[in-house]
C-alpha cells in the first residue's frame, strides 16, 4: 500500500481515547462518617464493674449506657466532635472523662475508675490514646483545626495530596487548580478505582469512573478521612477512599463567615524559561480568586432537633499558558456555588434521624484552553448536582444497632465548545463551522465538539452492629447490604459531524488533509450493583482480630438508543437504532483478615498486620465500549479545492484507500468499517470475564511517644490480577486472537533525545495478507499483573501545648509484569493506561481527566508532606505551614511511526520508561493569622497566606513526542520537548473569618 499521512496520533486516537475515558464511567461503595467510643469501668483494684451508668455528652443529645457483666460500655456512630463521659454507681463515687475527640473512622478505647466511696470523684481531663487497636489499615484523618489553619488551595484534592502513598497530577498554588478535579493514584491502583463519600453517601460519578460529581464548600466540612488500605469489608475497591463529613447543628448556636481574596496584583511576575521564549508567550498564573461563604447551626429543640446550613461562592479567574504570537490573554474563569443543609433529630433516646441536602453548581468558561487549544475551541461547562440523603439509626437494645439509608444524586453536566461565539447550549455548538487541526502549528481551530450527560444515582443501604461474647472473646459483628442504580445518558457531536486535519497550510486552495466523519454518540447504559458484607472484630486482652467477607454483584446494561446519519456520507453512515439488551455481569467474594497487638500494660506500642482482597468497580470502558452508538468515525482524505476550510462530498477522496475495507476508510475508530449500516459494535464482552482483583498485605508498627505524639511505619504489598483489556480477534465471536506471530519488523526509527543521546528503535507491522484488527473482546488480560511495594513513615502530633503536626514520607514502587502471552503487537508503544502496556517495569498512569493535563504520567518513587500549626502565646496569633515534595514524573519520549493499515504508532524510545523524568517538585506554603476576640464565643481572624513561597519555576509538563516520519524519513518533531506547563508563581491570599 502507498504511504499517506494521517493526523497526529494525539489528534485522533489519543484524543478520542482521552475524551471518552475522561467522560464515561462508574464506582463502588464505602461509607464512613462517624467514630466510636469503647470503654471499660473498673474499681481501683482493677476488677470490672457491671451495672455502672455511663453518660455521654457533647455533640447532639446525651446518651447513656449501663455496663455489661465485664464492665464494658460503648457509644457508636458518633458525629465528629469533642465529648465527655460520666460514670456513676450506687455505693461508689463518680468518674468523669473530658476532652475526648471523636474523628471519622476513629475508635477511642478509654478506661474509667470508680472509688468505693460515695464522696470521691475521679476526674480525668485528657485525650484518649492515639493508638486505635481496631484499625489495621492505612490512611489519614484531617481534623477541623487543620482544615481551618493550614494553608491550602481549599479543596478536597489538596487534602488527598497530604496522604502517604497518594500522588496527584497537578500542584494547586493558592487555589489555581480548585476549579477542576485532580487525577490521582494511590498505592498502585488506577484513578478509576477511587471513591467519594459525603456524610455516608457514595456519590462517585458513574459517568467518570473514580471522580466526584460535584465541587465543595471547604468550610462546610467538619473532618475528612482518607483510607488507602485495610480490612474494612464495607470498602469494595483497592482505590483511595475519601470520606467527607459536613458539620451539623448542636445545642449551641454556632457559625462562621469568611471572605478570602487572591489577587494577581499580589503575585510574583511569572517567568518564561529561556528555552521556551520562542514558542511560549505566557505561562499559567492567577488573575483573581474570591472565596466567600457563611455557615451556621444550632438547636430547634434542645437535645431533640438541630439545624445547620451553609452557602459558599468561589470565583476563580485564571490566565493560562498560551503560544507565542497571541496577544490576547487566554482566560479560564470558573464559578462554584454550593448550598448545604442538614437536619438532625433524636426524638427518642434510642433513635436518631438525619436529613441532608447539597446543591453544587459549576460554571466554567474556558475549560481545556492552552497552547494547543485557543479560546474558540475551549469548553464552556455548566451543570448543577443535587444530593439528597435520609438516614435513620435505631438502637434496639445495647447490643444491636441498625442504620438504614436512602440517597439520591441528580448529577450531570455539559461541555459546550465555545465556537468563537460564547456557545453555552448544544444547538449553538452544532451550528458552528466544523473544527480543524493544523499539523503545522499543532493546534485546534475555529470550533470544537459538544458533550452533554445526565447521571442520576439511587442508593439504598442497611448496616447493623451486634455485640456478644464467646468465652473470653468479645465480638462486634457488623453486616450490611447495599443496592445502587446508576444510569448514564450521553450525547456527543462535532459541528457538521466531522472534523478536519490539515497537512498543508489551512485556507490555501488545494490544501491536503484528512477528515474524520462521525456518527453522533447518543447512547445510554446503566450499572446496577448489590453488595453484602459481614465482619467480626474479636478482642482478647491485647489482641484484636478482624475477619470479614464481602460479596459484590455488578451488572452493566446497554440501553436502547438512536443516532442520525452523517450528512456528508449518509449512504455509508446512515441513521441507526439500537434496541439494547447486551450486558456484562461480575460476581465476586472478597475475604479480609487483620490483627493488631499492643505491647505492655500501657499499650503504647501497636503491631499491625492484614491480608485483604478487593475487586474493581464496574463501569467505564468495561461497559460502554460494546455499545453500537459509542464514539465512532471513519477517516478519509480530502482536498480543500476552494480553500474555505470546509468539506463537501466532492472534495472527499472515497477511493484513496479502496480495498482496505467495505467502507474504503483509511482509518476508523469505534466502528466496524465492513458493517456500517447495522447497529453492531466491533467490541463484545467475554462471557467468562472476571472482575479485576487486588490482593494486599500490610505490616505496621505504631508507637505512642507521648499521649499526643505517635510515630509509625507501614509496609504495603499489592498484586493486581485479571485487569481488563480489549484483545483483537480476526473473526468476530471466534476468539482467534492476534499474536506476535502476525507481525514482522517494519523498520527502525532514529533520532536524538533532548540529552543528546542518539536512538534507534524498531517498530512492527502486520504480515502481508493479515488485515488490521477490527473486532475486539473486552476480557481479562492474560499473563499480566501489576505489583506495588510501598513503605510509609508517619508522625502525628495532635493539637496540645499550642502546636500540632502531621507528616509522612512514602517510598513507592509500582511495576507491571508482562508475560509473552500478554503481548499482541511487539511494538513498544505509548498507551493511555500504564505509559507502556507491553514494557516490563514502572507503571505510569496517564492523566486523562480534567483540564489540559494529558502530558502527565503519574509515578513517583518518593514523596513527602508535612503540615503544622503553632499558636503563639499571649498575642493570639498562629503560624501554619504545608510543605510537600515528590520525585518528578516520568516523560515517556516517543517517536511516531509511518502510517500503516493500523494507523500511526507512538513508539516508546526507551522501554525503561523510568529513564526520563521531569524535575523534582518541592513546594512550601505559609500562613499567618491573628485572632481578635469580642466575646466569650465570638472572634475575628485576619489571615495572610503565601503560596509557592520559594517561587520555584518548576516545569510540570513537556511534549513527549520527539520524532516522526515525513515522506519516509525520520525527522525531529516541531514541538519536541516543548514546555507546556510551569508551576504557578508565588502569590498571596488575604482573608477574614468571623466565628460565633
Amino acid at each position: 500500500m502507498k504511504w499517506c499521512p494521517l493526523p497526529r496520533l494525539r489528534a485522533v486516537k489519543i484524543f478520542a481515547a482521552t475524551l471518552l475515558i475522561s467522560l464515561l464511567a462508574v464506582s463502588g461503595f464505602a461509607q464512613i462518617q462517624t467514630g466510636n467510643i469503647y470503654g471499660k469501668v473498673q474499681a481501683k483494684d482493677g476488677s470490672a464493674l457491671p451495672g455502672v451508668t455511663v453518660t455521654l455528652t457533647g455533640v447532639g443529645a446525651p446518651q447513656t449506657f449501663v455496663t455489661d457483666s465485664n464492665g464494658n460500655f460503648r457509644f457508636l456512630n458518633l458525629s465528629p466532635g469533642t465529648y465527655a463521659l460520666k460514670a456513676e454507681l450506687a455505693g461508689y463515687g463518680t468518674s468523669t472523662r473530658t476532652g475526648l475527640s471523636v474523628s471519622i473512622g476513629r475508635n477511642l478505647d478509654v478506661s474509667m475508675t470508680l472509688a468505693p466511696s460515695v464522696a470521691e470523684t475521679i476526674t480525668v481531663t485528657a485525650e484518649a490514646p492515639l493508638l486505635d487497636v481496631r484499625k489495621s489499615g492505612t490512611g489519614a484523618t484531617v481534623t477541623k483545626i487543620e482544615l481551618e489553619k493550614v494553608p491550602t488551595g481549599r479543596d478536597p484534592w489538596v487534602i488527598l495530596q497530604q496522604t502517604p502513598g497518594v500522588l496527584m497530577d497537578r500542584i494547586n498554588v493558592g487555589g489555581n487548580e480548585s476549579g477542576q478535579q485532580s487525577v490521582y493514584v494511590g498505592k498502585g491502583t488506577a484513578s478509576s478505582q477511587q471513591t467519594f463519600n459525603v456524610d455516608g453517601v457514595n456519590i462517585t460519578d458513574v459517568g467518570a469512573l473514580g471522580s466526584s460529581p460535584t465541587y465543595y464548600d471547604f468550610d462546610a466540612f467538619e473532618e475528612m478521612q482518607v483510607t488507602t488500605g485495610g480490612t474494612d469489608p464495607r470498602i469494595q475497591t483497592p482505590g483511595v477512599q475519601l470520606n467527607m463529613v459536613t458539620k451539623r447543628g448542636t445545642n449551641d448556636f454556632r457559625g462562621s463567615g469568611r471572605y478570602y481574596r487572591t489577587s494577581g496584583d499580589w503575585q510574583t511576575d511569572p517567568k518564561i524559561p529561556a528555552e521556551a521564549a520562542s514558542y511560549l508567550a505566557k505561562s499559567n498564573e492567577i488573575n483573581q480568586i474570591d472565596d466567600y461563604g457563611l455557615e451556621a447551626g444550632g438547636p430547634i429543640i434542645r437535645d431533640r432537633l438541630w439545624l445547620w446550613g451553609a452557602y459558599s461562592n468561589q470565583d476563580i479567574k485564571l490566565f493560562v499558558a498560551q503560544p507565542a504570537g497571541q496577544t490576547r490573554r487566554f482566560r479560564d474563569n470558573t464559578k462554584l456555588e454550593t448550598y448545604n443543609g442538614k437536619v438532625n433529630a433524636q426524638i427518642l433516646s434510642n433513635n436518631s434521624l438525619a436529613v441532608a441536602f447539597t446543591y453544587g453548581d459549576k460554571i466554567k468558561i474556558g475549560r481545556g484552553i492552552g497552547p494547543s487549544r485557543p479560546p474558540e475551541t475551549a469548553y464552556n461547562q455548566s451543570g448543577p448536582t443535587e444530593i439528597y440523603k435520609l438516614e435513620d439509626t435505631h438502637i434496639f437494645n445495647p447490643n444491636f444497632y441498625l442504620t438504614g439509608l436512602f440517597s439520591k444524586v441528580l448529577g450531570g453536566f455539559q461541555l459546550i465548545g465555545d465556537q468563537g461565539k460564547g456557545c453555552n447550549d448544544f444547538n449553538c455548538a452544532l451550528g458552528a463551522d466544523p473544527a480543524y487541526f493544523d499539523v503545522n502549528d499543532s493546534s485546534w481551530h475555529r470550533s470544537f465538539l459538544a458533550y452533554e450527560s445526565d447521571r442520576p444515582q439511587t442508593q439504598y443501604r442497611a448496616d447493623a452492629s451486634t455485640f456478644f461474647s464467646t468465652g473470653s472473646w468479645n465480638h462486634e459483628l457488623k453486616f450490611g447490604f447495599g443496592h445502587r442504580e446508576a444510569p448514564v445518558f450521553s450525547h456527543l457531536a462535532w459541528p457538521g459531524d466531522y472534523y478536519m486535519v490539515f497537512y498543508d497550510p489551512a485556507g490555501t486552495p488545494g490544501a491536503f488533509g484528512g477528515i474524520a466523519l462521525h456518527r453522533r454518540m447518543q447512547f445510554n447504559y446503566e450499572v446496577e450493583t448489590q453488595d453484602f458484607y459481614v465482619g467480626d472484630t474479636m478482642m482478647l486482652g491485647n489482641l484484636t482480630v478482624q475477619a470479614g467477607l464481602r460479596f459484590d454483584s455488578q451488572k452493566g446494561i446497554l440501553k436502547p438508543g438512536t443516532t442520525p446519519a452523517n450528512p456528508l456520507i449518509p449512504d455509508i453512515l446512515p441513521a441507526l437504532t439500537y434496541n439494547g439488551g447486551d450486558d456484562i455481569k461480575w460476581e465476586s467474594i472478597s475475604p479480609r483478615v487483620g490483627l493488631t497487638y499492643t505491647l505492655g500494660a500501657q499499650k503504647k506500642t501497636l503491631l499491625r498486620a492484614a491480608a485483604n482482597r478487593y475487586v474493581d468497580q464496574l463501569g467505564g470502558s468495561a461497559v460502554y465500549l460494546a455499545h453500537p452508538l459509542y464514539y465512532q468515525y471513519l477517516y478519509y482524505y480530502f482536498t480543500d479545492i476552494n480553500g474555505d476550510r470546509k468539506v463537501t462530498r466532492n472534495e472527499i477522496d472515497l477511493e484513496y484507500c479502496a480495498g482496505l475495507n467495505a467502507a474504503n476508510a483509511c482509518a476508523y475508530y469505534g466502528i466496524d468499517p465492513n458493517n456500517t449500516r447495522n447497529a453492531v459494535s466491533p467490541y463484545r464482552y467475554d462471557p467468562n470475564i472476571n472482575p479485576p482483583r487486588t490482593d494486599e498485605l500490610i505490616l505496621g508498627f505504631e508507637h505512642e511517644i507521648m499521649t499526643d505524639l505517635s510515630i509509625g511505619v507501614n509496609a504495603t504489598w499489592r498484586k493486581r490480577n485479571d485487569l481488563i483489556t480489549t484483545r483483537p480477534e480476526k473473526t468476530r465471536g471466534r476468539g482467534d486472537f492476534y499474536t506476535p506471530a502476525d507481525y514482522r519488523l517494519g523498520g527502525t526509527l532514529t533520532g536524538t533525545l533532548p540529552n543528546g543521546r542518539s536512538y534507534s528503535v524498531p517498530y512492527y507491522v502486520l504480515n502481508s495478507g493479515v488485515a488490521a484488527p477490527i473486532y475486539y473482546v473486552i476480557t481479562n488480560r492474560p499473563d499480566y499483573d501489576q505489583e506495588y511495594r510501598g513503605l510509609e513513615l508517619t508522625a502525628t502530633k495532635r493539637m496540645s501545648n499550642r502546636w500540632m503536626m502531621r507528616g509522612n514520607f512514602s517510598w513507592n514502587d509500582w511495576q507491571q509484569n508482562v508475560g509473552a502471552g500478554a503481548i499482541v503487537d511487539p511494538t513498544f508503544q505509548l498507551s493511555n493506561g500504564t505509559g507502556c502496556d507491553d514494557c516490563d517495569g514502572p507503571v505510569a498512569e496517564r492523566s486523562l481527566g480534567s483540564g489540559d493535563k494529558g502530558r502527565i504520567f503519574i509515578n513517583s518513587k518518593w514523596s513527602y508532606n508535612v503540615t503544622g500549626v503553632y499558636q503563639i502565646p499571649v498575642v493570639e496569633t498562629s503560624i501554619g505551614f504545608n510543605l510537600m515534595g515528590r520525585q518528578g514524573y516520568i516523560i515517556p519520549y516517543t517517536h511516531r511511526s509511518p502510517f500503516t493499515s493500523e494507523g500511526f504508532k507512538s513508539v516508546i524510545i526507551d522501554t525503561d520508561i523510568d529513564s526520563h523524568r521531569l524535575d523534582n517538585i518541592h513546594n512550601l506554603d505559609l500562613r499567618l493569622a491573628k485572632d481578635f476576640r469580642f466575646a466569650r464565643t465570638a472572634s475575628l481572624t485576619i489571615s495572610l497566606d503565601a503560596f509557592n513561597v520559594l517561587n520555584r519555576n518548576t516545569v510540570l509538563q513537556r511534549n513527549f513526542q520527539i520524532g516522526r516520519v515525513s515522506r519516509g524519513a525520520s525527522v525531529p518533531d516541531p514541538g519536541a520537548n516543548r514546555i507546556a506547563e510551569i508551576l504557578s508563581p508565588r502569590v498571596f491570599k488575604l482573608g477574614a473569618r468571623f466565628t460565633f
